[in-house]
This record gives C-alpha cells, sequence and structure tokens, in this order.
C-alpha cells in the first residue's frame, strides 16, 4: 500500500508524460486492483483533456480570423472596479467663488479690519449655515461635515422626518395616511368555447364580464368599514338557461372591529391599523402618535446641535481675541527686546558693554521675532476657523477683530439653581424622555396584543338580477334593486385568530420591557452626568477667576519689575541679563493672564451649556418659518369643516394628552445627612438664564478687579 501511495503522490506531481510512463510501469504491479486501475485511467486523462482543451483555446484564439479584417477593440476591459466619478455639475459655493487668497506670513495684506461683535458671530452663522458646522479638532479633513457628511444635522432634518414614509421613521403624514380611503375597481371579460356532443349548429360558448368596485377605511377603533358593487355578466349558449344573458350583482357594506388584541383608539393611535400582511415587521410603533413623538426625538437632535454649534461659534470666538491679545503683547515684547539689542549694540560699539551681553540681547530679539510670526500666524489660523463656522469666505477682504469683551465680573453661581436647571432645561433629557414615553405607549400596545384576535364582522346587501343592466320596464338589474322583491342579504357574526401560546406578542411585549428599563437606566446616567457637568463647570469658574486675579497680579509685579531693573542698569548697578529676563517674564505673565481670562469665559459658556442656558444667553431660539400662503388657506379651510362636523356623544374621541408646551417635572432635593440648610422641598427651575452680577458687586477680597488690565 505503501508503493501505491508514493506513485500517486509522485503521479500528481509529475507531468503529463511522466503520468503516462509511471501508469505503465505500475500497470502490471500487484498493488492495482480493478478499480484502482480504473480511477488511475480517469486520472490520467483528466491532466491530458484539460490541457488539451487550454493549449486549443489559445491556439483558436491566436488564429481566429474575420472576415471584414483587424479592428481594434473597444469592448474588452481589464478591470471590473475603478475609481469613477458622478455626472453631476453643482454649482460652487458662493462663498468659495468671492473668496481671495488667504493671509499668510509671505502674504501680507493691508486689509479694511472689520469689527465683529460675538452678536454679530452667531447671527452670520444663522443666517448663512443651513448645516451645522463643527470645529475641526484633529486638523485637515477632520469637520464632521467632510469625515462623516450622514450625520450632520441641518434645516432639513425636521422636514425629512416630517415625510418619512419607510417602518420605524415614519412621518405624521404617512401615519396619516393609514386611515384615507382607500378606492379598488376592476373589470375583466372572458370568452369561453367549447365542443360537446350534442347536436348543434354552431360550437355553445359563454362570455363572462365582471366589474368590482368599492372604498374600504380603517377606523380609529381599529375597526374598518367599506361599500361595495358588484355587477357579473354571463352571455349563456349552453343547455337552456332562462336568459341568454343575464346580470347580477350587489350593492352592500361591511364592517370589522376588534374586539380583544388590536381594539380601541389608543391601541392605533400608537401601533397603526392592524397589518396582516406585514405581521411582525411593522411592530407596534407605526402610529400617528409615534411619528409625533419621532418627530421631537429629531427636533431635540437638532437642538443640540444648534447648541454644539454655538458653543463652537463662541469658543473659536475667544480663541481669535485670545490670538490678538497675544499678538499685541508679542509685539510689545519684541520692541522691547528690539530696543535693548539696539542700546546693547550702541555699547558694545563705544567699549561699555561685553560683546557676550550685546549677543544675549541679540539672542533675545530673534527670540521674540520667531514669538510674533507665530502669533501673527495664530491670528490668521483663528480668523479664518471663525470665518468658515459662520460660513463667510475665506477672504473678503475685510480683517475680522472682536468687539465684544469678554466677561470681567466675578460670577458665584448657585449650586441649587444651576442643579434645577440643569435637570429641567437640558435637551438631552427632554430627548430621553421622549424615547421613554413612546417606549412605554409602545409597551402599553405590545401587551394589548397578548390575547386572541378576535373580530366582530358584518355585512348587509342588496342583490339584482335581469336580462338587462338598465332597463324601462324594470326586469333589469338595477331594477331589481330598487324594487320591492326584497333580494338582500345579510351576515353577522365573529371570528377569531389566534396562536397557540401566543409566543411572538409574549415575547415583543417582554422585549418592551426590557428597552423600557433600559431607557430609564440611561436617564438616571443622564442625570448623574449632567449633575458632574455643572460641578465640575462651577469649579472651573472659581478655579479661572482665582487664576485670573493671580496673573494679573502678577502682571503688576512683572511690571515693576521691569521698571526697576531698568533704572539700575542705566545707572551701571545691574547686568543686561536680569533685564532680559525680567522682560521675558513680563510677557509671559501678561500671556498668562489673558489667557486665563479667555478660560473665565469660557468656562462660563460651559456652565450655562451644563445647566441648558447656552442657546438663551446668547439670544438664539428656535421656531418653525414661515409655510406657504396656500398651506395657511389650506388649514384654515380644514379647520372651518371641522367646526361644522357632527359630534357623537357615544364615542369617546378626546385622546390622552402625551405632550405639554411647558415643562411639567421638578427636581426633588433632599438634605443630605447631618445637614439642614437646603430646605426638604422640590425646588422649581427659576427663569431666565444664569447672568453675571454687576462689575461692581465684586468679592472686596480681591486686591483689584482684573477690568484694568484689558484695555
Amino acid at each position: 500500500m505503501s508503493r501505491l501511495n508514493d506513485c500517486l503522490r509522485q503521479f500528481f506531481r509529475s507531468s503529463a508524460a511522466e503520468q503516462s510512463r509511471c501508469f505503465e510501469r505500475r500497470r502490471s504491479s500487484r498493488c492495482f486492483s480493478a478499480p484502482l486501475k480504473t480511477f488511475a485511467r480517469l486520472l490520467l486523462l483528466a491532466p491530458i483533456v484539460l490541457n488539451g482543451c487550454a493549449s486549443t483555446a489559445k491556439t483558436s484564439l491566436d488564429d481566429l480570423q474575420y472576415v471584414d479584417g483587424e479592428k481594434p477593440i473597444h469592448y474588452f476591459k481589464s478591470s471590473n472596479t475603478a475609481i469613477e466619478h458622478p455626472l453631476l455639475d453643482n454649482q460652487t459655493a458662493e462663498a468659495v467663488q468671492v473668496t481671495d487668497a488667504p493671509r499668510s506670513l509671505e502674504r501680507r495684506v493691508d486689509d479694511t479690519v472689520r469689527e465683529f461683535s460675538l452678536e454679530d458671530a452667531i447671527l452670520t452663522a444663522l443666517s448663512n449655515n443651513k448645516v451645522v458646522e463643527s470645529s475641526a479638532l484633529g486638523g485637515v479633513g477632520a469637520t464632521r461635515v467632510l469625515s462623516a457628511p450622514d450625520g450632520i444635522s441641518s434645516v432639513y432634518d425636521s422636514a425629512i422626518q416630517e415625510t418619512g414614509v419607510l417602518f420605524g421613521r415614519r412621518g405624521l403624514e404617512a401615519a396619516l395616511s393609514d386611515f384615507d380611503t382607500r378606492w379598488n375597481t376592476s373589470m375583466n371579460w372572458g370568452r369561453d368555447t367549447r365542443t360537446t356532443h350534442q347536436l348543434a349548429p354552431f360550437a355553445p360558448s359563454s362570455e363572462t364580464a365582471a366589474f368590482r368596485t368599492g372604498l374600504d377605511k380603517a377606523l380609529a377603533s381599529g375597526g374598518s368599514v367599506g361599500v361595495f358593487h358588484t355587477w357579473d355578466y354571463l352571455g349563456n349558449t349552453f343547455g337552456s338557461p332562462l336568459y341568454n344573458s343575464s346580470y347580477s350583482g350587489s350593492i352592500g357594506a361591511q364592517v370589522r372591529q376588534p374586539l380583544l388584541a388590536g381594539a380601541g383608539t389608543e391601541f392605533t393611535r400608537v401601533a397603526g391599523p392592524v397589518r396582516p400582511g406585514f405581521g411582525a415587521i411593522a411592530g407596534v410603533s407605526q402610529g400617528v402618535v409615534i411619528a409625533r413623538i419621532n418627530q421631537d426625538i429629531t427636533l431635540a437632535d437638532f437642538e443640540i446641535a444648534v447648541r454644539n454649534g454655538m458653543r463652537d461659534i463662541e469658543t473659536t470666538y475667544w480663541d481669535l481675541y485670545l490670538a490678538y491679545r497675544l499678538y499685541d503683547t508679542t509685539v510689545a515684547t519684541h520692541q522691547s527686546a528690539f530696543q535693548t539689542w539696539r542700546e546693547a549694540r550702541t555699547k558694545v560699539e563705544v567699549g561699555t558693554l561685553k560683546l557676550a551681553d550685546e549677543l544675549q540681547a541679540r539672542d533675545r530679539f530673534y527670540e521674540t521675532r520667531s514669538q510674533l510670526q507665530l502669533a501673527l500666524n495664530a491670528v490668521y489660523n483663528s480668523e479664518a476657523s471663525l470665518r468658515r463656522m459662520i460660513a463667510m469666505p475665506m477672504n473678503d477682504g475685510t480683517v475680522l477683530r472682536p468687539s465684544t469683551e469678554p466677561s470681567k465680573a466675578e460670577l458665584k453661581p448657585d449650586w441649587e439653581s444651576c442643579i434645577a436647571d440643569g435637570l429641567t432645561k437640558r435637551v438631552e433629557l427632554r430627548r430621553q424622555k421622549w424615547e421613554i414615553r413612546s417606549l412605554q405607549l409602545q409597551l402599553d400596545a405590545a401587551r394589548s396584543l397578548v390575547r386572541p384576535q378576535l373580530d366582530a364582522v358584518g355585512s348587509y346587501a342588496v342583490n339584482g338580477f335581469g336580462d338587462k343592466l338598465i332597463s324601462e320596464n324594470g326586469s333589469s338589474g338595477y331594477g331589481s334593486m330598487t324594487g320591492g322583491d326584497n333580494l338582500d342579504s345579510w351576515t353577522m357574526g365573529v371570528e377569531m385568530s389566534m396562536p397557540i401560546g401566543l409566543r411572538q406578542s409574549k415575547s415583543q411585549a417582554r422585549n418592551y420591557e426590557l428597552q423600557l428599563s433600559k431607557a430609564n437606566a440611561i436617564l438616571s446616567a443622564q442625570e448623574r452626568s449632567i449633575a458632574h457637568d455643572i460641578a465640575i463647570s462651577i469649579q472651573d469658574v472659581a478655579a479661572a477667576w482665582a487664576a485670573a486675579e493671580s496673573n494679573y497680579n502678577r502682571v503688576q509685579a512683572a511690571e515693576k519689575r521691569v521698571e526697576l531693573l531698568q533704572a539700575e542698569r542705566e545707572v551701571g548697578t545691574t547686568t543686561l541679563d536680569l533685564v532680559l529676563r525680567a522682560q521675558a517674564s513680563l510677557a509671559e505673565a501678561e500671556a498668562a493672564y489673558y489667557r486665563q481670562v479667555i478660560n473665565y469665559n469660557k468656562s462660563i459658556m460651559s456652565l450655562n451649556l451644563a445647566t441648558g442656558n447656552l442657546l438663551t444667553a446668547n439670544g438664539v431660539q428656535l421656531a418653525e418659518g414661515a409655510w406657504e400662503t396656500e398651506a395657511y388657506g389650506d388649514a384654515r379651510l380644514r379647520a372651518k369643516a371641522r367646526t361644522h362636523g357632527i359630534d357623537n356623544p357615544n364615542i369617546s374621541a378626546e385622546p390622552k394628552e402625551f405632550a405639554s408646551r411647558v415643562n411639567v417635572g421638578t427636581v426633588e432635593r433632599r438634605v443630605p445627612a447631618g445637614k439642614n440648610s437646603i430646605p426638604a422641598q422640590p425646588v422649581p427651575a427659576p427663569p431666565g438664564a444664569l447672568q453675571a452680577p454687576p462689575a461692581g458687586q465684586v468679592d472686596p477680597a480681591l486686591d483689584k478687579a482684573p477690568v484694568d488690565v484689558v484695555k
């Protein structure tokens, strides 16, 4: 057997000729039985046939000749996938069309200075942007509009949700369309001719026609009602009919009303009309109420995006303000270093100063020059970032310079007011509460389906029959309907359907119970996170104010030190090295102070964001824009029609409220163990946003308010 394995292994590794010789050598060996010999012959023929086919195809391809001669090949592609571009002739954005080359260290242009306030920046952004821009934190190409355009919020999101038709993201119009009256109609003709055993001068035949029309409408109670009208025509030569041609039809109405599963207005408002054809695909989330809640969730997402956009705009604005301040400080430092170096060079020339001191002054001069160049480029970058955030051209011939001064009054936030604001005004909590309310309604609807499908059905119809459809003598189909022959029919009863065990409906209800539990847990986690955000923001406000005060005192000390050392150097009692170090320390102190002033304003902005007051503090309100004039006319016409409707006192058509224009919740605060300073009662949310106190109401313990440093 080992000899057979060696032969087969060598057989598969060798060429076709060697395989043939190997087979001839082993043909008479005892290790080959009859089946193995047959199998070996097949293995021998397989590569020969395959090789022969391949070589023949290659040869025939090379030898192909056409009657019309050789032509260039146009339809051969060497690859299946390639990068291509869409045939889209889009119009370039106007802000890109009118922009000029950017300013840089190599291209300094004396453009017109444009004083630009924070309110101007916010108004420009809201007026120009249709999508919410975000700051580029990761460098080139890191903005969300480039890296994740499908997730960008825009002014179209609400309308997109409103007009959605797919399951799970249906808008109000799509949900209301389930109750639109549906008209179904059909008309069919036919003829049947056949040979029979009877003797007849012609082959008997029959002609048929069928007409069906009807209106069906879903009801808010979960049932449906419909009217129908049918006619069947029969022209018959088979046998001996009463009429060679006859019309039979009916006109009537039918109704169906669920009694258990899927019954009631509350179920239909949440789940929509029952769709037997879709089953579990539609679920219990296709009703008008869920569509309305999805719309509110979309508005909350848009408000969050706008709020974050305002945060990025304000942050970028203060960064530009800081860049200007640092540039001014660097200019003053560079001028001082230049003056010191020029004086040192003069003294070296007259021999009153060592060359090493002059070189040290020259080193300081070029150091400040480098800092000045970087500070100027930082101004260019910050201005470009602000222009991108508010959708302005990169360069329109003007230079934006912030005119809004940062707040310099001390703010002492109240913890109770801040926590009450945060837990009642944060959009994330409102959005999550909408999710919870939606899941609660869907859970109630899912529990309704954990019951048998029991429907009450009924119908009534008036029938008609005649040899003509319409005639004057009353023997027609319509004549029999309107006559007194009582050709009517009716049905009444119940229909029940129930899967044994109700496994799917029970699983659906359990799934919504788990989703609701998760949503409540997320709400609790969000409240904890907001409380921590507010606490950290309050700490940052206090720390930024204290740091600004300390750096202000540092600036004053550094200024006095420079003045004193310069006076001593003029009389020759100190060295130039100490003066240069003092100048560098003054520059660092001024830069640190400006940074802390800006950090203080950013911390106030973060506190407003944490408490849900950022949009209010910036004077931004979200509201629906104006509709077309025709839309108001249609709405007024429908409202007038509803006022003339007749109320049915036997039907409760008023649904339960699930939304409110004002916040109806309160924030419960309990006294910590061992504390009696906080009243143990609900704290209502105070109106308005956090406002800084007047400039005069500062802490008297401070030496001096930092307001005097920023000119």
